[in-house]
């Protein structure tokens, strides 16, 4: 359904862009062989514009989320149990493109109270198209959330080691 609804603000987009520009050509004294090729190339990026900062947006919440820039682990502990999870407040990431909130869990050991590992966990609503248009469906692409499982943390400790 999703797909539908894409395809059809895509083609509604490109419409209103098309006529956008071609009202804005019109205007230009040249040629019309210029007219025509300065269409062609205004139109596509007139199209993607609004989802400009989406799609480079969404390169750098991936970026966020691989493994070895979301995971933190100190040292190595004897047993699950023996960790306590500890939410930190969320926090904005600067200098990106689309907004993206990220909240820092970390794993104490209960015997020493140090931290044994930290787990970074990434959120974003999208570009402006997905905050402004659709407000709140999520980024239409990627993901809107990251996070390793707290099962998957609890097992590098024990079995992986020092990271």
């Amino acid at each position: 359904m999703s797909a539908i609804l894409f395809l059809l603000v895509v083609l509604f987009w490109g419409a209103v862009a098309s006529a956008l520009v071609f009202k804005l050509v019109k205007r230009i004294p040249v040629a019309i062989g210029w007219r025509v090729a300065l269409w062609f190339v205004v139109t596509p990026l007139l199209l993607v514009a609004p989802m400009a900062d989406e799609i480079a947006g969404a390169r750098q919440f991936e970026a966020l989320c691989r493994p070895e820039s979301a995971i933190k682990v100190h040292f190595k502990v004897a047993h699950p149990r023996d960790l306590l999870e500890v939410f930190q407040q969320r926090d904005t990431v600067p200098g990106r493109l689309i907004p993206i909130s990220m909240q820092q869990v970390d794993y104490l050991d209960l015997k020493t109270g140090t931290v044994a590992a930290s787990i970074k966990v990434y959120s974003t609503e999208g570009g402006w198209f997905s905050r402004k248009i659709l407000h709140g469906w999520g980024p239409w692409f990627g993901r809107a959330q990251c996070s390793p499982h707290a099962g998957q943390a609890r097992q590098w400790l024990t079995l992986a080691g020092t990271i």
